[in-house]
């Protein structure tokens, strides 16, 4: 049973007066209505985070239906997901409500889905600051985003889980076996593939499904790389040993601490120079060339020419946590 709590108010047991005094709050914009009949003081909401705000939209609407269970991307927002959405498209997106006996249907605010057998066992209670709610498990509402929103956000959701011991890759497959009958089973399928335990940041997991949309071979993730001396050099995001290509991604953070920045760019100079001196390409891509086409076309001219060399760099000189992907 969904219910609501913290700073989120609801009318459903107030008197006619009460609720009165509420509506008019509300018209004055002293409240924000959050769902039918439930609101929040304008102040309180406003001092939290989008992220906040939609969590507090997404239990709202939940206790619109008591018995409902929350899916999909609402209940991406709910486990922490790094859901990739814009404020604007946050603030339109709808809110993904489902049971095992309502039909499905699409409304100007809300989708509510049926989901079936499969999804049964999958059923948690989670608290938040503004209520408890029935949501689908972080596994479960991981994989329902290749079906139901896009294979990218499944993917980020699934590295985030995997990195942050949500669940296992073990879990993983028996939780798609026990899925084999849903529709859109292929697509959840390609981002369980794709999902990996290397991906340390959302930004990562984009870098690694630009490299799979290359059509490249899958990389090597978290690389601890040695000179030809064996001496360790460092760990890079990813790497092509058959190329002897390091790919690392930069966030926006690395240069921007005034106190370390400095020393910063002075041990990525050293490592650099080990590298190459080793035979390998270091290049380095951010959010900025992952928007704009520039890290793709790099990457591109990088990989044609180091094909064209064939300088493998030897197994014993590196070891890696995974492959990006399978």
């Amino acid at each position: 049973m969904n219910t609501v709590g913290g700073p989120v108010i609801t009318t459903a047991k107030m008197s006619g007066a009460e609720r009165q005094h509420i509506i008019r709050g509300w018209k004055n914009d002293e409240y924000v209505r959050l769902a039918p009949g439930f609101f929040m003081e304008r102040e309180q909401y406003e001092d939290l985070g989008r992220e906040e705000q939609m969590q507090a939209r997404v239990v709202a609407y939940a206790c619109t239906a008591a018995t409902t269970v929350v899916v999909g991307t609402s209940a991406a927002h709910l486990w922490g997901f790094p859901v990739d959405t814009d404020n604007e498209t946050l603030c339109k997106e709808r809110i993904h409500l489902a049971s095992t006996s309502m039909r499905s249907r699409r409304m100007a605010r809300v989708h509510y889905r049926k989901i079936g057998r499969s999804h049964e066992n999958s059923i948690v209670e989670v608290e938040t600051d503004f209520g408890t709610v029935q949501v689908t498990d972080a596994l479960t509402t991981a994989l329902d985003l290749a079906r139901w929103s896009t294979i990218d956000q499944a993917v980020r959701a699934l590295d985030h889980g995997l990195q942050s011991s949500l669940f296992t890759r073990d879990e993983l497959t028996a939780r798609l076996k026990e899925m084999a009958g849903v529709t859109g089973i292929e697509t959840t399928r390609q981002a369980a593939g794709l999902a990996s335990i290397g991906s340390e940041s959302p930004r990562e997991t984009d870098v690694k499904l630009l490299l799979w949309r290359m059509g490249l071979p899958a990389p090597r993730q978290q690389a601890d790389v040695s000179s030809r001396r064996n001496v360790w050099i460092g760990r890079v995001d990813f790497f092509f040993p058959e190329l002897g290509l390091i790919i690392e991604y930069d966030g926006d953070g690395k240069y921007h601490d005034p106190e370390n920045a400095e020393s910063t760019k002075a041990k990525e100079y050293d490592q650099h120079r080990d590298y190459r001196m080793n035979g390998l390409v270091p290049i380095h891509v951010c959010d900025e060339t992952l928007r704009n086409g520039t890290a793709a076309d790099l990457i591109e001219r990088y990989v044609a020419a180091l094909s064209l060399v064939g300088q493998l760099y030897p197994d014993h000189l590196w070891t890696a946590e995974c492959l990006a992907w399978v």
